[in-house]
């Protein structure tokens, strides 16, 4: 909703108003000329009475030309219809969801743009900085592309004990990706045991996940054997685990 209400007075002085209703927000973009004695157009951004965001441009430079008051307004008529826009933006980036940030990192992760999935997920935690698998995917990121190991490492553990919290029962089913992100931070700070123990975690979870068999076999570590008190190389455990082979085929 956008409710305008504009104010003429004489030398260069004018002023515009509007109304404009983001979500349950209901904002006050006024926009005035300081005149010939102050060329300055200046726009206020009010919500509850106080100044949220001000925008300036001195016109000075044109007070002599002989078009000057209508070049003032239309300058006045950008700026201020600038700042609509502006509240137009951020009502829309207010509104997205943690899925919708997920679904875009996710995308970008998959073109391997890590730094631009850095990017939306900073606003992404701005906007819900207590979201457990925004926070382990940052914490990943951080640690992989920023070199920042020990902020992203706690801050994938973080993640982890956040998801207890907010789910208590069930949170094994979405252990996987966050032992996965945490395991990366690892790797990417050399510490190679922590990594497979922090895979494993995962795989205890979900034994089948394609991503931490990935990185298992990365780092040349072998599952378990079917039988664990006979050897690997028992026949009856190198049977087993050609069916287990066939069977995930």
């Amino acid at each position: 909703m956008k409710k305008n209400i504009i104010r003429m007075t004489s030398k260069f002085g004018s002023e515009f108003d509007s109304e404009v209703l983001v979500g349950k927000k209901r904002y006050l973009v006024q926009t005035e000329s300081g005149g010939e004695k102050r060329p300055l157009i200046i726009t206020h951004v009010y919500l509850n009475g106080q100044i949220m965001h001000t925008r300036k441009t001195d016109f000075g430079a044109i007070v002599d030309t002989p078009d000057v008051e209508q070049r003032v307004r239309e300058l006045m008529q950008n700026q201020h219809d600038l700042s609509i826009k502006m509240l137009g933006e951020e009502g829309a980036k207010e509104s997205r969801s943690t899925s919708d940030y997920m679904s875009e990192v996710k995308e970008l992760l998959k073109s391997k743009n890590n730094k631009s999935a850095l990017v939306v997920l900073n606003e992404a935690i701005e906007r819900h900085p207590d979201d457990p698998f925004l926070l382990s995917y940052y914490g990943c990121l951080d640690a992989v592309a920023n070199k920042n190991y020990k902020a992203g490492i706690e801050t994938c553990r973080r993640a982890i004990e956040s998801l207890k919290k907010k789910v208590p029962f069930g949170e094994e089913f979405f252990f996987p990706v966050f032992y996965l992100n945490l395991g990366r931070a690892y790797l990417a700070a050399g510490k190679k045991r922590e990594a497979v123990e922090a895979f494993s975690r995962g795989l205890s979870a979900d034994r089948e996940n394609s991503d931490l068999l990935w990185e298992v076999r990365k780092l040349g570590v072998r599952r378990k054997p079917a039988v664990p008190f006979l050897k690997r190389s028992n026949p009856i455990n190198r049977y087993i685990g050609q069916i287990l082979h066939s069977v995930r085929k």
